[in-house]
């Protein structure tokens, strides 16, 4: 009985230690692969169509390449809410990520032990000489050291499992095998919503299958259980997101469902009816039991996006019933930019202005939240702010994309101005932004009603420049631009009066006049803004000259 337990401890610590190398190499994978790869597949998404071919193609790359369904949701995810992707092409992206995340599962059924020992070998030389600081080579030499520990854990996992069918405990337990099918569905589970990941429980259940300490149908079990799991851990590591973020990990989670409602039965129709069925399936292909269960967690990947494709619209539209856009991603997604305007300038400039206007229509709504007339506000100042940068952001990005291009004459010149606007809005976004903080900040002490009376005035007055600053950019009419340019005319006098009497009244101490102080410097601030952009527009004779004066004068 000693010897026995002695041996058992001795297979408990292999097992463990290959464990142990096996999760430090998926770390390592997942860390230093992704870095290589990152931004190639962020460009790859992006440009995602429709196209059934195209989602396929780019879910297959992303998910070989991550070896992580979860990292390519979130890189969907921060495509869909920054606008570049609609939410219902992401979806089919999901489906083959899920079937990318089986290179893994395959190559890990094939023996490499020779190579995996060379490989860490040569890693292990390259870190001694420390080719892995360079800056080129540093995420790659790491990978491939993630890869060949990886292996080499799985290696010690197959050798340290391979004398328990001999022990006489396990073979009472083996023999209880058809009353812990659950048991091994719940394990599956777990140990993917752990750890992220049904490829790596499947690739452990290959190695104890090929060593005989499990069968077919325990280890279908566990795959179908892992599969569900990585539905159920999406949903948990997505549980922040809301709207169109929450929208993508409720998808993966019904992908699985759906999968599983059509394997799960099968299953115990076979187990229970005697009909072949998946199983014996399996059992025919001409492999070890470990290509089999690899080849199981291929067929629940298949076998979700069949049962999803009929069912894809309906789904999509309870999604967007289940989870709607919120109000930041509703107004961080450009409404006139799409891919491809870029290839005529004339064109593609009109349309970034237009959104430009937009921009400029929501800049007065970041005061509504500290005017007294408006009781309540549209929007929320936090939505404003991360929805309007990531259009001002996304407009930066097109405009920077059209002057790459072969631009001369006019159509340069517009660019260049359009560029310069789309700084301007930028900057003002911020300054209001950080306006209404102090404004609200100094409304919140103990001299409230004095703060309230002294900001009230410099509310009002740039509520009413932003309006004029709509109307004159959308008219360009020379009257609009005029009255612009008189409003914004140099404050500083006024602005350091105000400051004088904050400096010699009593009525406001400690923070708050701190706040007051710092809401006149940031409304000083958007005025001076105001007046840089209305030299920007099609002003009347003698405007345009003065915008480098005033620009250089300011800096």
């Amino acid at each position: 009985m000693n010897d026995e337990w002695i041996v058992t401890f001795e297979i408990a610590a292999t097992l463990f230690a290959g464990l142990g190398l096996f999760f430090v190499g998926i770390r390592l994978i997942s860390e230093h692969l992704r870095q290589l790869a990152d931004r190639r597949l962020r460009t790859l998404v992006g440009r995602a169509t429709a196209s059934d071919r195209s989602a396929a193609a780019l879910g297959l790359v992303g998910g070989a390449i991550s070896q992580s369904i979860h990292a390519v949701i979130f890189v969907l995810i921060s495509l869909v809410t920054a606008g570049v992707l609609d939410a219902r092409r992401a979806q089919p992206v999901i489906n083959f990520a899920n079937l990318g995340t089986s290179l893994l599962v395959l190559i890990a059924a094939l023996d490499l032990s020779l190579m995996v020992f060379i490989l860490v070998g040569v890693t292990g030389l390259l870190f001694y000489f420390d080719r892995d600081q360079s800056a080129r080579l540093r995420h790659l030499i790491r990978a491939l050291l993630g890869i060949g520990l990886l292996f080499l854990g799985l290696i010690f996992i197959k050798e340290g499992a391979k004398p328990l069918a001999d022990l006489p405990w396990m073979t009472e337990l083996m023999s209880l095998s058809a009353q812990s099918l659950l048991i091994a569905f719940v394990t599956g589970l777990v140990f993917a919503v752990i750890a992220h990941s049904a490829s790596s429980i499947t690739i452990v259940t290959m190695a104890l299958a090929a060593s005989g300490v499990i069968d077919l149908e325990y280890g279908l079990m566990v795959v179908y259980g892992a599969g569900f799991g990585t539905g159920i851990s999406t949903l948990v590591l997505a549980a922040s997101h809301k709207g169109l973020g929450r929208q993508l990990a409720l998808y993966q989670f019904i992908l699985k469902a759906m999968g599983l409602a059509l394997l799960l039965p099968l299953f115990w129709i076979e187990f229970y009816g005697g009909i072949p069925l998946v199983a014996a399936l399996l059992a025919a292909l001409p492999v070890g039991i470990g290509f089999q269960i690899a080849f199981s967690y291929v067929l629940y990947q298949i076998a979700c996006d069949m049962v999803m494709h009929p069912f894809h619209h309906r789904v999509a539209d309870y999604l967007e019933r289940k989870a709607p856009p919120t109000a930041e991603e509703t107004l961080g997604k450009p409404k006139y930019l799409y891919a491809g305007a870029q290839n005529d300038a004339g064109s593609a400039l009109m349309l970034a202005e237009q959104e430009q206007l937009r921009l400029l229509r929501h800049l007065p709504e970041y005061l509504d939240g500290v005017r007294d007339e408006i009781p309540q506000p549209r929007h929320d100042r936090v939505s404003l702010q991360r929805g309007g940068t990531q259009v001002a952001d996304a407009t930066a990005q097109f405009l920077d994309e059209i002057l790459s291009g072969a631009l001369s004459g006019a159509t340069l010149d517009h660019a260049i101005v359009l560029k310069s606007r789309n700084e301007l809005i930028g900057s003002l976004q911020e300054t209001l932004n950080d306006l209404v903080i102090e404004v609200e900040r100094a409304r919140t002490g103990k001299d409230s009603a004095e703060a309230r009376a002294l900001t009230h005035g410099l509310i009002e007055t740039l509520h009413m420049m932003l309006l004029t600053l709509n109307d004159a950019a959308r008219t360009e009419d020379a009257d609009d631009i005029e009255l612009l340019q008189s409003l914004t005319h140099d404050r500083s006098e006024l602005m350091d009066s105000i400051r004088r009497r904050l400096l010699t009244g009593g009525e406001l101490v400690g923070s708050t006049r701190d706040a007051v102080f710092g809401a006149t410097s940031l409304f000083e601030r958007g005025v001076w803004l105001l007046r840089r952009y209305s030299l920007l527009l099609a002003s009347p004779e003698g405007a345009r000259h003065e915008a480098p004066e005033t620009a250089a004068t300011s800096a």
